[in-house]
């Protein structure tokens, strides 16, 4: 993608001086009668499926408030998407997806990747064929508007003069669209499952046009793009990173956030769920965001509390600001402090260390937390003896997730907590921490998750593993 810095730099400024020209100024971002625009792409026999589906996101947005405007096949050509998303507060697409890395190339072609599948013509009904000529990939290039005579036939042909103008601080919403949230085409079981590599770079590509024009980018495959929507519009000052997490099958167990290597400030997150009756019931990636979660609907950040911004919901306020203080974190990004995101070994481990004040070590004990920025804090938790890895084979597995049982022998072998006979919860009968779990709820360090359940499985969140150290340490 060599090219994308001086494409978002051409756009930025074209989009700057439209702005500067307009005349009357454009209506604040999420007053009365928000535009919401619903594109149906055609899609053969499913197309009525997806106006279905669009029209619950019709009924929801027109619900909040919203005017609506609806491109549905046949009759969603690129020169009537293009009409109608100028000025759209939100975007929402159901369609044929096509993105990158896929089966068919070994090369990126933005001429008609990460961006929709339209009608070529009204006069094909939903037929969805590209070879046949009644279906056409409008990609990232004719989303931004950077189309050139070496790009295909069909793209020069059907999807010039752009690029998209909606509103200010956009949202584009994906909709069953295959590759945007990471998952790709799967239609046989001996498929190889997609990897989280893969999924990454694919929401990396698919959200880059989005965000290059100033927009924020979510993509589901749950057929819940009308509770999206709904929250986009009637929640304006909540932060994207929350309305993220409200959405059906939100998993912050298997939650990956990175920062998004095109532009800066913005971060990609994937999550590896299952959907009953896709892909043969095996795991992949259908719900995936891009932009800054810290965000709102509305175009304002959140107010700081301390350092963060991203706070403000947290039952464990004064547990992450204590946190803080102590000098244990910095938080995960720039004031930021993911506190729904699971803690993982190797970031248990820096915690740890961080907090206990533990004293380095040369010593490597193990053989996979090379490169790992927490490697240093791996070693001294191992020389501590709080730790002897995950397996027998000096193995630590940094990236896997630290569960509930697990913290609670991490915690007590660095507090070196006394034994009790006492058994405090009824969930946890089995559990190899079952003891370390007990030593942790005697020392009052936990209640548990529930009335006599301490949920052993659960993965630890941030936020209440700032909680669980505060009340150890202090």
């Amino acid at each position: 993608m060599p090219v994308r810095a001086r494409i978002i730099s051409l756009v930025a400024s074209f989009l700057a001086a439209m702005l500067l020209t307009a005349s009357p100024a454009p209506a604040p971002a999420f007053a009365a009668g928000e535009k919401v625009v619903i594109i149906v792409g055609p899609v053969g026999s499913l197309t009525n499926t997806y106006r279905s589906y669009a029209n619950g996101v019709a009924n929801a947005a027109t619900a909040a408030g919203a005017n609506v405007v609806k491109v549905y096949s046949p009759n969603a050509t690129w020169a009537n998407a293009l009409a109608a998303v100028n000025g759209a507060n939100i975007i929402v697409y159901f369609g044929h997806g096509n993105g990158y890395p896929n089966p068919y190339g070994s090369t990126e072609l933005v001429d008609r990747t990460n961006g929709w599948g339209l009608n070529t013509a009204t006069t094909n009904g939903d037929a969805d064929s590209w070879s046949a000529g009644t279906l056409v990939y409008c990609g990232e290039k004719a989303l931004l508007g950077t189309l050139t005579g070496s790009d295909g036939v069909a793209q020069r042909t059907h999807c010039g003069g752009g690029p998209i103008q909606p509103a200010a601080g956009f949202t584009m919403v994906y909709a069953q669209a295959h590759y945007a949230p990471g998952f790709g085409e799967r239609y046989t079981q001996s498929t190889p499952i997609t990897t989280l590599t893969e999924a990454q770079q694919r929401v990396r590509n698919y959200s880059y046009p989005v965000l290059a024009l100033g927009g924020t980018f979510l993509a589901t495959a749950y057929g819940d793009a009308n509770d999206i929507v709904s929250r986009l519009l009637n929640q304006p000052t909540t932060s994207f990173g929350s309305i993220f997490a409200a959405g059906e099958g939100y998993s912050p167990s298997t939650l990956t956030a990175t920062p998004h290597p095109d532009v800066a400030g913005a971060q990609t997150w994937v999550q590896r769920t299952t959907i009953s009756g896709y892909h043969f019931g095996e795991p992949d990636y259908w719900y995936a965001f891009a932009g800054d979660p810290a965000k709102t609907p509305g175009g304002a950040l959140p107010p700081l509390i301390g350092p963060f911004r991203d706070i403000g919901g947290s039952s464990f306020i004064d547990d992450i600001l204590w946190l803080y203080d102590a000098g244990v974190t910095q938080g995960c990004a720039f004031e930021r402090f993911c506190p729904t995101a699971s803690v993982s070994r190797e970031q248990m481990a820096s915690f740890l260390a961080r907090a206990l004040n533990l004293p380095a070590t040369q010593h490597n004990f193990f053989t996979d937390d090379a490169g790992s920025v927490h490697e240093p804090d791996i070693n001294r938790l191992a020389n501590a003896e709080i730790t002897t890895g995950c397996t027998t084979g000096g193995l630590y597995c940094p990236k896997q997730s630290v569960s509930r049982d697990q913290m609670a022998s991490f915690l007590a072998r660095a507090l070196n907590l006394p034994a009790t006979g006492h058994d405090y919860f009824s969930d946890d009968a089995g559990s190899p921490h079952e003891a370390d779990i007990n030593r942790l709820a005697a020392a009052g360090i936990t209640n548990g998750c529930a009335p006599g359940s301490y949920c052993p499985g659960q993965p630890v969140l941030r936020e209440q593993m700032a909680a669980f150290l505060h009340r150890a340490l202090t």
